[in-house]
Formats: structure tokens, sequence, C-alpha cells
């Protein structure tokens, strides 16, 4: 039973199976209490379109959040979502309950494309039932209040968080070489082109799909099919860190960049929606202009040639990580991204929301 004054929060987010472990909500307290709705299928964020088959797994998932909202008190549930689709088929539920009371955050609202026509006219109508969108650069603020016609106090943004893990890492000076992994938004054209004019031994983990047609070098290989564990020793032994992006106006790169960091590893990434919020230039890390193999080749040299300077931006990269990226760290703006999505569906509802005056969301 949720108790007296507080908020009972259903969280539809696809890799939760249980009630949640250590994310997000176990740093979350005050008024605000968790359940899960579980994930019965496999999600996978690669995808470019989500199919009829995966839209019908995401319309089941929240419709079994909603469920458990129904069975409590009235203004005493919500939901939180993660990822678009999820956003999508509550906010969908919400619409066709009527349930304007019951507040509704769409976490990890992060789209690849904001289509037009009447794929936009139906997002505007079906998303403006969301209370608050958590997004993770600033750049997407504006971006999607435009193209959803809602106000930017809409939208809020929280850090990324990841589950810290950091360990002692050691370069491989015997061998030393470049990496470079992610597939999804990767512009390895550029990479290939830049590694090519230093003759650095270079190593790229993606799918085949994100370096095809590309005429690689000798120094460059490619691997695939990797173990997380098997990333996070490939990171901590390269010399440098690589996050190259193609298009800079939607967000992606952002758990590559973070988990390097996480490991105290400086990154040289293109500035872009997903990276510019998080690395800093001459304080974590190194930003470079897209498409540009020149400049990309000479911050790579740098890093390269410069141990003292890896050495500095790395701790710089870890207290990047350890003050502003966690699960605790990111809890305070949580909350109060809670409390403000609660207060709005209350308003637009005409339910008395109990507990504490909403606090505005940092950021």
């Amino acid at each position: 039973m949720t108790p007296a004054g507080s908020m009972q929060w259903i969280l539809a987010v696809p890799f939760l199976r249980d009630e949640g472990g250590d994310w997000i909500p176990r740093h979350v307290g005050g008024p605000h209490r968790f359940a899960t709705a579980p994930a019965t299928y496999d999600h996978d964020r690669s995808r470019a379109v989500t199919g009829v088959a995966e839209w019908s797994d995401y319309l089941r998932h929240a419709w079994g959040a909603w469920r458990l909202v129904r069975a409590a008190p009235r203004g005493r549930a919500g939901v939180m979502t993660g990822f678009p689709q999820l956003a999508v088929t509550a906010a969908l539920v919400k619409l066709v309950l009527g349930r304007r009371d019951v507040p509704l955050v769409a976490w990890c609202f992060n789209l690849g494309r904001t289509p037009g026509g009447w794929q936009a006219r139906l997002a505007r109508m079906v998303l403006g039932q969301v209370d608050v969108f958590v997004v993770h650069s600033r750049r997407e603020i504006s971006l999607y209040a435009d193209w959803l016609a809602l106000p930017r106090d809409r939208f809020v943004f929280v850090p990324l968080s990841i589950h810290d893990e950091p360990r002692e890492t050691h370069e491989d000076e015997a061998a030393p070489f470049v990496l470079a992994m992610g597939s999804a938004n990767r512009d390895y054209a550029t990479l290939v082109a830049a590694v090519a004019r230093l003759g650095l031994p270079t190593v790229i983990v993606a799918g085949a799909h994100a370096v095809a047609g590309l005429d690689l070098p000798q120094n460059v290989t490619v691997r695939s099919g990797l173990t997380i564990a098997e990333c996070h020793d490939l990171c901590g032994r390269a010399r440098v860190n690589v996050v190259p992006l193609r298009n800079t106006t939607f967000t992606s790169g952002q758990v590559t960049v973070l988990e390097a960091m996480m490991l105290g590893k400086p990154v040289v990434a293109t500035r872009a929606a997903g990276t510019e919020d998080y690395v800093s230039e001459g304080e974590n890390g190194l930003l470079v202009p897209p498409e540009d193999p020149a400049a990309l080749a000479a911050a790579i040299a740098t890093l390269w040639d410069d141990p003292a300077a890896r050495a500095r931006l790395g701790a710089g990269a870890r207290r990047t990580v350890a003050e502003g990226t966690t699960f605790r760290s990111v809890a305070p703006a949580m909350a109060a991204v809670l409390d403000v999505a609660r207060m709005r569906a209350a308003e637009a509802g005409g339910v008395a929301a109990p507990g504490a005056p909403a606090r505005s969301p940092t950021g």
C-alpha cells in the first residue's frame, strides 16, 4: 500500500524486468515510491524503424502499466516511461482513457528524426498527454518543443546517467591503439580518413553495417560481437578513445562517451547534440567539427603524443561522471521532475495533489 501523501510511480521501461535494481528510482526519495510494470520482450535500440510487432510489444507494456495505475486511488499514481516508444504508447492509452489527472513522465526521450506530415500531427495529438519530457541534451529542448508545438518548459534537461563502475585501467604500452566503438550514427568515414593520415593502429568496434562500403586501410581493424566487459577492457587499454558522429542535430554516442569517462579516459568526439553537454574542451576531452578529417587527426595526434594531457583530461573525465552522471547524482533533478509532473497533471485533471509543492527541475 502507498503511504499517505506519497505517489506511486509505475515504471514502464524496456530494460526493466523486475523492481529495477540499482537505477535512478532507487535514489529518489521523498514522497515518491516506485513499482515496475515488467518488460516481457527484448528492446533493440539499434533498430532504425520500429515495426508492427515491436509496437505491439510496447502497447502491451504500456497497458500493463496503466492497469497498475487504475488499481491505485485516484491522484496517487503516475507513469514514468523509458525511450520514445513507451512514451508514445503510454500517452496514447492516457488519451483514450481520458486520464489527464495521471502524471506521465517520458524519461530518455531521444529521437533519431522528427517526421513531418501526418506523423507529426499524430505525434502532437498523442504526446501532448506527456507532462514532462526528460531529455539528455539541451539542444533537444527547442528541437522537440518546436516539433510538437509544446511549451519549452514541458522539456527538462537531466544528464544521462550510467551505472558507475570505476576501475583502474592501464594503457597497452607495448601495442598502443586508437579505439572507436558504437554503430548508431557513427561517422567512420571521417575517422578512417583521419587515422589513414596518421598511420596509427586503430580498432573499430561496430556492426558490419556501420562500416559497410568503407575502404579500410591496413592500420584499421574492425571487431564486433564483443561483450560489455570486453568493450570496457578495450576502452581502458586504448591510448585514445574517439566518438565520431554523423548527424549532429540528434543525440547519439553519449553512453560511449560516458563509459570511457567513467574509466578515466578522455575522448575525442564530434561536436554534436549528444556530446557538447558532457565533453568540455580542454577539461575532460576534445571536441572537433563534424566531417573534418584534418581536425580529427590533429586532435587524435594531440592526445597520442602527450601522456600528461591524457592523464589530466582523464582525471577531469572521471570527475565529470562521479559528480554529474551517476544514478545518485541525477536523482535530485529527477525527483523535481516528478514533483512538477504530479502538480501539472493534478491541475489538468482537477485533482488536488497531496504532498509538497512543486519544485523547479534543475538544468
